[in-house]
């Protein structure tokens, strides 16, 4: 509680608003300040401010220079941070929808992915999260298909039963790492390398780009290519704040936020592989298991009964 308070009272002091600007936001990040995530919200800024120009003045504060992850998804919560660019499923001990992020090979691919979050599924996600949560998510990203990483050898979805795996607090996540035969630990996202590093857990599983940008490769050298589930980035804003703008500032929103999805998709597109090569180089050793088991496995997750129908209707829709 400390803690959040004193990240909330950071957030106050360091927040100077522009006296010709109509809007001020400011939007934090976990990402280190040349991440990938610290670009897409780079982008961002500079598409909003290209379209609404004196009119916004826009703040990004990335390296959890607000606070951990948890203390930001409660400062937006609370009104007292505007917006923040971090994983979607970090909303999802405040309502169910998303935890979709968490369900393990739930997207065929890539294009699966904007196919639902762009169309009438990923937006009436988006409302019920506005509606019940009060969080208003604004476009959704893809931040790669996330991988495992483990300090010992793992050529089959038998070597990681009973690992004890890093996962976020989040229910979907547990309950898929442990479908799969896992051990669910959760250990706060910026204290994972020191777990890692002291044994506290055997590994982690992260998208290849967020492995990269926080070293994590440094303390865990075996990385499992399972592709079982999507990362959803996103702008998470206050919803009510987010409401008290006018029309144009939301469009303008809307777009700048669909223009950094779009860098996001592009730049994972492109650089997938040259992350697996400076992996590689690192003496990351590669793992390329046969996925049918693990899909087979996923599919006994027991996932909270009221995120089923979203499920459900993600997979009748393909």
């Amino acid at each position: 509680m400390l803690k959040t308070l004193l990240a909330a009272v950071c957030v106050a002091a360091i927040s100077t608003v522009s006296a010709q600007a109509g809007v001020s936001v400011r939007i934090g990040g976990a990402g280190s300040d040349d991440s990938p995530d610290t670009k897409a919200m780079q982008v961002f800024k500079e598409k909003i401010e290209a379209d609404l120009g004196s009119d916004v003045s826009i703040e990004l504060f990335p390296g959890s220079h607000l606070g951990t992850v948890d203390e930001m998804v409660e400062q937006v919560k609370g009104g007292v941070l505007e917006c923040m660019y971090e994983s979607v499923g970090d909303l999802g001990s405040f309502h169910p929808a998303a935890n979709a992020e968490g369900v393990a090979y739930l997207y065929r691919d890539e294009d699966d992915f904007f196919r639902i979050w762009r169309g009438p599924i990923g937006q009436e996600i988006i409302e019920s999260i506005a509606k019940d949560a009060g969080f208003r998510v604004i476009g959704p990203a893809f931040h790669g298909f996330r991988q495992f990483l483990v300090t010992k050898p793992a050529d089959s979805l038998d070597d990681l039963q009973g690992r004890k795996i890093r996962a976020p607090g989040i229910p979907a996540y547990i309950e898929s790492i442990r479908a799969l035969g896992a051990n669910p630990a959760t250990v706060p996202f910026e204290e994972v390398y020191t777990a890692i590093q002291q044994g506290v857990v055997d590994g982690v599983e992260q998208p290849l780009v967020a492995i990269k940008d926080k070293r994590f490769y440094e303390v865990a050298k075996h990385l499992v290519m399972t592709n079982h589930m999507a990362e959803t980035m996103g702008f998470m804003c206050n919803e009510d704040w987010y409401q008290k703008q006018d029309e144009r500032v939301r469009a303008a929103f809307q777009k700048a936020a669909e223009s950094s999805a779009d860098w996001y998709r592009d730049y994972t597109d492109k650089s997938q592989a040259d992350v697996l090569a400076s992996l590689v180089a690192e003496g990351v050793i590669v793992h390329k298991p046969d996925l049918a088991p693990f899909i087979a496995k996923a599919a006994t997750a027991n996932y909270d009964p009221a995120l089923q129908p979203i499920i459900a209707k993600i997979r009748a829709s393909q």
